[in-house]
């Protein structure tokens, strides 16, 4: 059987979703406790992505668009035959980490009132990329997650974003809305194999944001970012303090004002980020590491991986 030359694009975008969130009205955020939270979700709602699609039929043009969190992109050839690959070329390749896009301040008029005008900006500000970050071809990058591959199975692409909201963004949450955390680092890996004539997918990525994956520009696989339906209550009188038959209700009462921070489900990447009470860690802090993406200080845990 004489080589045949097959050409492809394996690609990752990743992007925050507008829902589910707790937030319906902007006045929400000036009645919980503590209001960073609410504040904090409304930032991400009013600058939230469109779903990405199940078809992007030009990756490059996708990008142009910014309407993303990061991406991910390479288009390769090679010739394959029944006892492997030969010739393999990289036409294209780039990781990018995205946009923070306008606030979407039609959506939210009333946040005129209660947010600093420095929120309201018609510009998109550009995330940041670890100097990790890198589409690898024929070889594993460094910081994998994703377990070896199995007999037979030969490494196309493998490539990891590790990626955050830029210094204007990180600004804004530590300064006008008073999270106590810098904005984390989150990541997405692509892992593309060949066997026998079969090409095989694997995709990891942070909890948060969303991410998918497409090969050819169709999508295969997609993680869905962990989200808060509504806000997770303290109870009037702590959980830890011993309860007897006969005491109040308001015993096993809930504040309906007062947010159980640790309960969020946005709370593990939240809190991954350095602590506001001093800098936010510097871009080339992690050069070096050889441990795997999800394992990086202030770096968000890692959803389930997928496969195709």
């Amino acid at each position: 059987m004489e080589n045949m030359r097959r050409e492809l694009t394996v690609a990752s975008v990743s992007w925050i979703n507008e829902t589910p969130n707790p937030i319906s009205l902007a006045a929400e955020a000036t009645l919980y406790d503590p209001e960073w939270v609410p504040k904090t979700y409304l930032g991400l709602v009013a600058t939230a992505n469109g779903d990405p699609g199940d078809n992007i039929a030009d990756l490059p043009g996708f990008q142009k668009s910014k309407n993303f969190r990061a991406m991910t992109y390479c288009r390769i050839a090679f010739e394959e035959s029944p006892s492997g690959i030969s010739a393999f070329q990289v036409i294209d390749a780039f990781h990018d980490p995205g946009f923070t896009p306008p606030f979407k301040m039609r959506n939210w008029p009333s946040t005129l009132l209660s947010f600093d005008r420095s929120v309201y900006s018609f510009a998109w500000y550009a995330g940041e990329a670890s100097l990790l970050s890198k589409v690898y071809t024929q070889s594993r990058h460094a910081n994998t997650t994703l377990p070896a591959l199995g007999a037979g199975e030969i490494v196309l692409v493998n490539g990891i974003i590790k990626f955050r909201a830029g210094m204007h963004t990180d600004s804004i949450g530590v300064n006008t809305v008073g999270c106590p955390y810098h904005v984390p680092w989150v990541w997405c890996e692509t892992l593309l194999s060949w066997n026998s004539g079969k090409l095989k997918l694997y995709g990891h990525g942070s909890i948060f944001p969303s991410h998918a994956w497409y090969i050819d520009g169709k999508r295969v696989a997609i993680s869905k970012q962990v989200a808060d339906a509504s806000f997770p209550k303290r109870m009037f009188v702590p959980p830890s303090m011993p309860r007897i038959p006969g005491m109040p209700a308001i015993f096993n009462m809930t504040n309906p004002f007062a947010i159980a921070v640790e309960q969020l489900a946005l709370y593990p990447v939240l809190s991954a980020g350095a602590s506001a009470a001093g800098p936010q860690v510097a871009l080339d802090a992690d050069i070096g590491l050889t441990t795997p993406v999800d394992k990086h200080p202030h770096a968000g845990p890692g959803a389930q991986p997928v496969m195709v």
